[in-house]
């Protein structure tokens, strides 16, 4: 909750994953919530008021999850909103052209984009749509987190490709995070 907070004010494209992540903790807790409070809450080092708030928060996200059925997949509607206003404002920001950096940055990660949606099996048929530029985005930096979290090996090639995609969400966030202010 407080991380998330700070993530929100500071860079969406990060807050998202930091979600991304509670959510995955919240199913590795079995969406109980005092398993979270044991495994979660308790390690942070504040006042009894703060945990309080922590407790509640992931309980309304719990809920949350099971009313979306996000039991065992998927992104809480909320997060999936802001991922789509991401994904307008990257294509208003592309039909406009007039944005020559981000165009840039769009051309350097957008192989490399591709190569996500064809790795994934993104088409029309899922959830995300065959579109969705900026979802792929942000799940392919979210599996890179975990993958680095579990301590995988990565590729030189593939972190300098997900080097382009991080440049190109963090210029739309930096983008979406003006027009917030």
């Amino acid at each position: 909750m407080i991380i998330a907070e700070q993530k929100r004010k500071e860079n969406i494209a990060e807050y998202l994953l930091y979600m991304y992540q509670v959510e995955d903790m919240i199913r590795a807790n079995g969406l109980d919530l005092e398993n979270v409070e044991n495994t979660l809450i308790s390690k942070f080092e504040v006042a009894y008021e703060v945990k309080r708030e922590m407790r509640e928060w992931y309980k309304s996200l719990i809920a949350m999850m099971h009313e979306e059925q996000k039991e065992e997949k998927g992104h809480l509607k909320i997060l999936e909103n802001i991922a789509d206003q991401l994904h307008e404002m990257h294509n208003e920001i592309i039909k406009q052209g007039i944005d020559i950096s981000y165009k840039g940055a769009y051309d350097r990660a957008k192989g490399h984009i591709e190569a996500l949606r064809m790795r994934s099996g993104q088409g029309m048929d899922n959830d995300i749509g065959m579109d969705n530029d900026i979802q792929l985005a942000l799940n392919g930096l979210y599996g890179l987190l975990i993958l680095r979290l579990k301590k995988r090996p990565v590729t030189e090639e593939t972190l300098k490709a997900f080097d382009t995609i991080r440049e190109l969400v963090a210029e739309l966030s930096s983008r979406y995070m003006e027009g917030a202010r």
